[in-house]
């Protein structure tokens, strides 16, 4: 079992970004790729919680289960009374999901479903589904998984591109 960075849980980084303004949608899909890019820079996890390969692609359910009464595409309110903003990241920890941000933050919800249907550890999670079946598979993150994520070359998380799908998914 690999080691997580600093102990954190979902709940502790998924306030960085519902602060800067996401839908439940996009923060499922940017919480998956913090621990991504954390397995990739260090080969440990960002936090502890599990993810799953649902059908609009990685879930936390713990956060999930904290929004279910919004739709998808709603912006998380501030000023949310069923959700604690409050977080205490450590300095790296912030930069490195401002990095996250800002290689993702552009894309909508619907465009990081559709990214994340295009990725190894979503898909591998999905083997032997139906694309519509629900399931409690975890998504792996680790060496064979991430092989096609890369770094730029001067150790940065790149740019995500828009899909530009046909739009697999619509939120």
């Amino acid at each position: 079992m690999r080691t997580c960075i600093n102990n954190y849980a979902a709940k502790d980084v998924a306030p960085f970004f519902i602060k800067k303004g996401v839908s439940p949608l996009k923060l499922q899909k940017l919480l998956y790729y913090s621990q991504v890019w954390t397995f990739v820079k260090s080969g440990n996890n960002l936090f502890t919680d599990d993810i799953k390969g649902w059908i609009y692609g990685p879930v936390v359910p713990d956060i999930w289960y904290r929004f279910r009464f919004m739709r998808r595409s709603d912006t998380i309110p501030q000023n949310n009374h069923f959700y604690n903003l409050d977080s205490d990241l450590d300095p790296i920890t912030y930069n490195f999901l401002n990095d996250v941000w800002n290689s993702y933050g552009h894309l909508s919800g619907a465009d990081l479903v559709d990214l994340t249907h295009k990725e190894l550890p979503w898909n591998l999670s999905r083997l032997g589904l139906l694309s519509n079946q629900p399931s409690n598979n975890s998504v792996l993150i680790d060496y064979k998984t991430t092989v096609n994520y890369k770094l730029t070359i001067s150790g940065e998380i790149p740019l995500a591109d828009n899909p530009k799908s046909i739009g697999q998914f619509q939120s």
